[in-house]
């Protein structure tokens, strides 16, 4: 297996993506994402000039998410390592963040802003991983109170980032079958007994 053919290897290059969220409020989360690229061999760039081992890339952004609709309402990055100095000026692209809404198309949008020669592609792929952590995250925070069950499917808020988002959650798939029957079965129940 190609993992085991790993184990024999030394690294030369490692990328770690960190992401996490937190409560801001009872409806707000705070989202924040951490990449860090270490390079572990001496390389020559293009010039020809010898870069030394060490950190590469290690930045951080943290969005503040409002959930309706779930919307960044507040935007903050760092760069703390950069190859060059003037990788410091893209982070002008991340004021344009705020007002984004996290909906299909979000990593296509994200790119538009700050892909490309507009930004860093280091830091536009932190903001792009960052979109399904703010869904989980905010999924999380919404479903740590228990809330009665949609009386129809029309009525489940965060359909639009489950269904067809994988097999899984196909339209005709097992979770989105559970939760047909669990509309159908509320809908066979007597009021007083819900």
């Amino acid at each position: 297996m190609l993992r085991d053919l790993m184990k024999e290897h030394a690294k030369i290059h490692t990328r770690n993506i960190s992401l996490s969220t937190c409560p801001h409020t009872e409806d707000r989360v705070l989202v924040h994402g951490e990449l860090k690229d270490q390079r572990y061999i001496p390389v020559f760039d293009v010039t020809g000039k010898t870069r030394a081992p060490g950190i590469v890339h290690h930045m951080t952004v943290t969005l503040l998410i409002d959930p309706n609709p779930l919307t960044i309402v507040q935007a903050e990055a760092r760069m703390l390592t950069v190859p060059m100095e003037e990788c410091q000026t893209t982070l002008d692209r991340v004021a344009m963040l705020v007002g984004v809404e996290i909906k299909p198309g979000f990593s296509s949008h994200i790119r538009k802003i700050m892909g490309g020669n507009r930004g860093c592609t280091h830091l536009c792929g932190l903001v792009v991983a960052m979109g399904q952590e703010i869904v989980h995250g905010w999924l999380t925070q919404k479903r740590s109170k228990k809330s009665p069950i949609p009386v129809s499917l029309d009525k489940v808020k965060e359909k639009g980032f489950l269904i067809d988002s994988c097999r899984i959650w196909k339209k005709d798939g097992p979770k989105m079958r559970e939760m047909r029957l669990a509309i159908e079965k509320k809908a066979d129940t007597p009021a007083e007994s819900q």
